[in-house]
């Protein structure tokens, strides 16, 4: 399976790759941030209005919906990013300190969408 030409645009709210020289088009509203997580053969959208996105949502490769999840408890989405440690991870921001830290990568797992901290975001 080969991927290229990935990207996303928050102005159409639209996330477009190429799956074996054949164009995928996933539309997503209120599109704030997207990444393609290769490895796991994953897409994640941060999505929601305001300034920090309210909505994690997890696309096959082929742009069917996986699934759609909140912040965890006491959290914010902040942004996505790769990490050595999980297939998939988003970073969290807390209001509050949590073990003397407020941002934290989450793992996501990419069957289900559900969150485990994983360590902090520096």
């Amino acid at each position: 399976m080969k991927i290229d030409n990935f990207k996303f645009d928050k102005d159409t709210n639209t996330i477009s790759l190429r799956l074996d020289e054949k164009p995928v088009s996933i539309t997503c509203q209120h599109l704030q941030n997207a990444l393609l997580y290769k490895k796991a053969n994953i897409i994640l959208a941060l999505t929601g209005e305001g300034n920090l996105p309210s909505i994690l949502v997890g696309f096959s490769v082929e742009g069917d919906k996986k699934f759609e999840v909140g912040p965890p408890e006491g959290f914010s989405f902040y942004y996505l990013v790769d990490h050595p440690q999980a297939d998939a991870v988003v970073v969290c921001v807390s209001e509050k300190y949590v073990e003397g830290r407020t941002d934290w990568h989450f793992s996501v797992d990419i069957s289900s969408g559900k969150l485990s901290r994983l360590c902090p975001a520096y």
